[in-house]
């Protein structure tokens, strides 16, 4: 019979103390963005030597890339709960959707950070790590599109991304295929991964103007641009040809 260790009052000193870091700095970045995350700042924060928070991340970017990744893990699991709660694939796609802007709108600061810089494409730095942890997310809202594509009944015969009836080049394929390798997501037909991207997108794009207080401008509410988006994408799902 095996039995779990519990963790040593150094490891949970550590722990607390990591923990501590990544909420000062995710301070700085709601007061100045990501590039207002310093070291430094934190070490003085924290009345540690400057030597000290070294021995929990090596610099900046190791911080930085762990708190990517938390980001993108709370909000994969966020909506993965949501997903699976949920008793139809019509039901689950609009649910993992709208749960997109809800952790959005409920953590703005990190949303910032994963959707708003470079930091959290992987492109940068850490992408061994980033982009799993960001690929996590992405195949909810895949997943979900499948869903519904092969639960449909009756679908007309379509081409093209989003079933638009659009021919696809080569080159517009092969391109979704090399994306769909680096982020582990080989196991979905090609329609349904270009729509999942375009979905992504769509769906991103919106949030991104609702925080940044573009779309009070237009009159239109924020849901009901969002709301329409959701249905557009779900019928669009359904027109997917299995």
């Amino acid at each position: 019979m095996s039995s779990t260790a519990r963790p040593t009052r150094r490891d949970e000193r550590r722990a607390q103390t990591v923990q501590e870091i990544k909420q000062l700095a995710m301070e700085q970045i709601r007061v100045g963005g990501p590039d207002a995350v310093s070291l430094s700042g934190i070490v003085r924060e924290m009345s540690m030597s400057p030597a000290a928070v070294y021995r929990y991340f090596a610099n900046r970017d190791a911080l930085l890339a762990d708190l990517v990744v938390d980001a993108y893990d709370e909000l994969a699991d966020y909506l993965t709960d949501l997903g699976g709660a949920q008793g139809s694939p019509e039901g689950r796609l609009g649910a993992v959707l709208r749960g997109s802007r809800t952790w959005a709108l409920e953590h703005p600061n990190a949303y910032r950070l994963i959707f708003q810089t470079s930091i959290g494409s992987g492109k940068d730095f850490a992408a061994d790590r980033t982009i799993p942890a960001a690929s996590r997310s992405m195949t909810v809202i895949i997943g979900a599109l499948a869903g519904v594509a092969g639960h449909a009944t009756s679908k007309p015969a379509t081409s093209g991304p989003a079933g638009s009836g659009t021919p696809v080049s080569a080159e517009v394929t092969e391109t979704f295929r090399v994306w769909a390798e680096r982020s582990g997501l080989t196991e979905f037909p090609a329609d349904v991964l270009m729509l999942g991207f375009l979905t992504w997108t769509r769906v991103h794009g919106i949030i991104s103007l609702e925080l940044g207080g573009h779309l009070a401008a237009t009159g239109i509410g924020a849901e009901v641009i969002f709301e329409t988006e959701v249905a557009n994408i779900r019928s669009q799902a359904e027109r997917l040809p299995r």
